[in-house]
């Protein structure tokens, strides 16, 4: 079976791409400026204040290395969607669509984080990128799931055989 494109297929592909590709880059930027040591150090004390100096120390160490590790884990996984995205690969549609869905989610908790600046290791301005991103997100899932219901994945629909 094969899909031909609408008007939608180019434009929702390519959106996808530009999207992933902020996405990656506001990750990778906002660890790099602001989940330093010193940082993830000031949140621990701020969450947890009965923490003594080598939990503390502890905690900062694991905090650092698993927050580089996700964001690591974030641009190889954008990496591979936005070709599957730029290809129009099929599976990539289904896999997008389901990334967006904690993406669009993480609204509510940026909107949260904003509200609540002492515990966080970004500064606010840091946290609204991360909220226009979320939002970004969620009108792109709900772009993905117009798309499914009137065309089909990446917005292409069945070509009549014969």
């Amino acid at each position: 079976m094969t899909r031909e494109p609408t008007a939608w297929t180019l434009p929702l592909r390519w959106t996808t791409v530009a999207y992933l590709v902020l996405a990656a880059l506001v990750a990778l930027v906002t660890n790099a400026a602001f989940n330093t040591r010193p940082a993830i150090e000031r949140s621990l004390r701020a969450a947890s204040p009965q923490l003594a100096g080598d939990q503390l120390q502890q905690s900062v160490t694991v905090g650092y290395v698993l927050a580089w590790l996700l964001v690591a884990a974030i641009v190889a996984g954008a990496a591979v969607l936005a070709l599957g995205a730029w290809r129009g690969w099929l599976w990539a549609f289904w896999a997008n669509l389901v990334v967006l869905v904690p993406g669009a989610l993480q609204a509510l908790t940026n909107a949260d984080a904003l509200a609540s600046p002492a515990t966080q290791t970004e500064p606010p301005s840091a946290i609204a990128v991360d909220l226009v991103l979320s939002l970004l997100a969620l009108a792109l899932l709900v772009w993905f799931v117009l798309a499914a219901v009137r065309y089909g994945p990446w917005a292409t629909r069945r070509s009549n055989p014969g």
